[in-house]
């Protein structure tokens, strides 16, 4: 109830004090009515406040909200962080009432879609020649395993050990089968660095996000 009463106390200063540009052009529905900030060529560009359905504060492009800004639901809730034509796009916290409590949600939205805490879910940080190209991928957003498929046409290199630098895994346990070598570590708690060693070979990634996945890591390809 706080922020609905502070939502329409900063309406009603914008309304007192807006200086109505009727040639510039907010193209957002929901922030159709009254604009008041920079403009070029007929439409909101640069810095300004929108109120329509919604109120927004912050930077516009080609009449829509584009840039770092702040929009605010009538009924109170709110966005504040990054947008591209008028869509939530990038880091930003987003505040709303569920259930009576106040929530907060902070992380990465894509065309308007929550994506999760981290702007990527994992990161290859180091290689050493001999690796091709790994893959690392999401095959189920609950749990807590990883599986490593290491493959090596020459069959030389095995995984010989690994360096737990963030989190930690209750179990390992490994099998060949030709010249693939499929080792699963299970009980992990993400987020989770590692080392993995072949020989004088490395891999090193990181997964920020809880789940099933699988690293594909080719040798001598």
């Amino acid at each position: 109830m706080k922020k609905l009463l502070t939502f329409f106390f900063l309406l009603s200063i914008f309304h007192i004090g807006n200086a109505q540009t009727s040639e510039c052009l907010v193209l957002l529905d929901s922030l159709k009515g009254e604009y008041e900030g920079a403009c070029e060529k007929g439409k909101a560009n640069g810095e300004g406040k929108a109120f329509g359905t919604h109120f927004y504060e912050g930077t516009f492009k080609n009449g829509y909200p584009d840039g770092m800004g702040k929009y605010t639901w009538k009924n109170g809730n709110q966005f504040t962080g990054k947008f591209k034509k008028g869509l939530k796009e990038g880091k930003g916290e987003l505040k709303a009432i569920v259930n009576g409590k106040d929530t907060a949600i902070s992380g990465y939205w894509k065309k308007d879609i929550y994506k999760g805490e981290y702007e990527n879910p994992f990161e290859i940080i180091d290689i050493t020649t001999k690796v091709g190209r790994v893959e690392v991928n999401k095959i189920n957003k609950r749990g807590n395993k990883i599986t490593t498929q290491v493959e090596d046409l020459q069959g030389n290199y095995r995984m010989t050990n690994i360096t737990v630098i963030a989190g930690s895994f209750y179990t390992k346990s490994s099998n060949l089968m030709n010249n693939k070598e499929i080792t699963i570590f299970e009980g992990i708690v993400f987020p989770f660095r590692a080392i993995f060693y072949f020989g004088e070979h490395k891999v090193e990634v990181e997964i920020f996000e809880e789940g099933e996945w699988d690293i594909k890591i080719p040798l001598n390809k």
